[in-house]
């Protein structure tokens, strides 16, 4: 005989459960369910309207996500195109400078090294040397000009190694070159580096006439550079009735700032 404890909490569910059941099938209870129904929906109402809030705010919040992902993955892609647009530059001018060099040599019937520029050195006070990845094993030595793609005059190699060459500016003091003014008595002087800005040209007869505006050429009476590669052109004339000597200041025509090719004259 199975005996039931009292206040067995199984029993009780179960007899409340019967009652509701039976209270709802006879319509007793219509009218609690009713009043309960109506009392709890403006809270379910808000309660559906804070679950679609909170899916509207994570779809917002992810598809702010997925198009900061966007914006960063297109940011990575620009980058890399601007760097590949760089080094494509790069090439294309140095290829540019390479051929002009070429023209250079061909039209001049010079021999030439071509050399590309490693390094720019403090040399001095006011003076800044290049060096480039040509030395002695290519042919070079000391005294030899160098010259730009368009065949102006750059400066000459004052020192050489194994493999690199160290390169003096015509503006910087003590790079001197044998110079020639264009004019009517091809006038004859010496260019000097000024400050690392401009050129001096001296020992210039005081009777020979130059003028401003005059183009400043290599006269040839260097060992190794030849005649007629373009220094400048002269800016002001120093003439002086009590000196032996007068001056000139020439303008370089060359941004030495841009160089990156340069081709050395050999014989």
């Amino acid at each position: 005989m199975i005996r039931f404890k009292k206040n067995n909490p199984l029993l009780i569910s179960l007899a409340v459960a019967m009652l509701l059941f039976f209270l709802h099938w006879t319509g007793l209870l219509r009218g609690p369910e009713n009043f309960l129904t109506a009392s709890i929906q403006p809270v379910t109402s808000h309660l559906y309207g804070w679950s679609i809030s909170l899916g509207n705010l994570f779809r917002t919040n992810q598809e702010t996500a997925d198009f900061q992902n966007e914006i960063e993955h297109l940011r990575q892609e620009v980058a890399d195109l601007t760097v590949a647009n760089s080094k494509f530059l790069e090439i294309a001018d140095e290829n540019k400078k390479l051929r002009s060099a070429l023209n250079f040599q061909e039209a001049k019937g010079f021999k030439t090294v071509t050399a590309g520029i490693i390094a720019k050195e403090e040399a001095g006070e006011d003076r800044r040397d290049l060096v480039i990845n040509r030395g002695e094993r290519d042919g070079l030595r000391s005294g030899l000009g160098v010259v730009s793609e368009e065949g102006m005059i750059v400066g000459k190699v004052v020192e050489t190694k194994d493999r690199t060459a160290q390169i003096c500016l015509v503006t910087s003091p003590n790079c001197r070159l044998a110079a020639s003014v264009q004019n009517q008595n091809k006038t004859q002087g010496l260019t000097d580096g000024d400050l690392g800005l401009t050129i001096r040209m001296s020992y210039i007869p005081q009777l020979e006439k130059i003028a401003v505006s005059d183009l400043v050429i290599t006269s040839g009476l260097d060992g190794g550079i030849p005649r007629g590669l373009v220094i400048g052109r002269v800016t002001q004339v120093k003439n002086e009735s009590n000196e032996v000597w007068q001056e000139a200041t020439i303008e370089p025509l060359l941004n030495f700032s841009n160089l990156t090719v340069v081709s050395v004259i050999v014989p």
